[in-house]
């Protein structure tokens, strides 16, 4: 194994959502012998990218990687509207936000924002979870076009999924049409499926400039809401996501409603 390799490898812990590892919790996750971790990982702390706690001796991301993390997040214009719009959905709620993005099949979250309720749903930035058993998968992947999601689920629609949890779709097609749904109404909503107990309101932005995907969410503890609640969060998410959507010029939120809904009505799948 190569230097860089390792490096990935280290690296690739983080981005799944450790925010910090013992040397014992590296060798053994990396399947890597005492001594090949411990010459990574001192390099890795020779180099910024990582930095370890004189008292635990955990480790986490350098001062470098972070550095290069704000100024890379500072750059992108589509984050820094997202995050006020983030804001806004924590405060209005009290609900955690998330602000997540799509990698391939996966959802991957940039980052979250806790809210004033007691009861907070909790997962740190750089989490993943499957596309197909969110909202906030399923608002993501309902701004692809035909061919994009047939790039990453194929066009067979009895081709399975990978189990997720209660009420997910467990084929290509099943999803294919819970995706259209949440085109339709412009907001995906999840209770008690693939997360028990957690549930979330969700819409998603695409940059028109860029293609850039950015998913924001509302989560929340099953039993912190009932019918009413939901209706008032997914009012504001639309709200919310709908008028970050109109200001960068996005298409799909720029159009009326009924238009959406008659092309997703038109589409055989996502």
């Amino acid at each position: 194994m190569s230097i860089l390799d390792g490096v990935q490898r280290v690296l690739t812990l983080f981005a799944e959502g450790a925010t910090e590892l013992s040397f014992t919790e590296v060798a053994q996750r990396l399947a890597l012998p005492k001594s090949s971790a411990s010459r990574l990982l001192n390099q890795m702390q020779h180099y910024g990218l990582l930095d370890q706690d004189a008292g635990t001796r955990r480790y986490r991301l350098g001062a470098l990687v972070q550095r290069a993390v704000r100024t890379g997040l500072a750059a992108r214009p589509l984050d820094e509207a997202c995050r006020a719009v983030l804001v806004r959905l924590s405060e209005a709620s009290g609900l955690t936000a998330y602000l997540s993005t799509l990698n391939r099949r996966e959802t991957v979250v940039l980052q979250r924002l806790n809210g004033a309720h007691p009861v907070q749903v909790l997962s740190p930035p750089g989490s993943r979870r499957q596309a197909s058993g969110t909202a906030m998968g399923r608002a993501l992947l309902s701004r692809l076009s035909d061919a994009e999601f047939a790039a990453l689920y194929g066009r067979d629609p009895a081709a399975p999924l990978p189990p997720e949890g209660k009420d997910c779709p467990t084929t290509v097609g099943a999803l294919a049409a819970r995706v259209a749904e949440v085109r339709a109404d412009r907001c995906g909503v999840a209770i008690d499926e693939a997360m028990p107990g957690i549930g979330a309101v969700a819409a998603a932005v695409r940059d028109p400039e860029t293609g850039d995907l950015r998913g924001l969410c509302v989560s929340f503890v099953a039993f912190q809401v009932d019918a009413v609640r939901v209706a008032t969060l997914r009012a504001l998410v639309l709200e919310q996501v709908g008028a970050l959507g109109r200001d960068l010029g996005d298409p799909f939120w720029t159009a009326p409603p009924e238009a959406t809904r008659a092309a997703a009505a038109g589409e055989g799948g996502a």
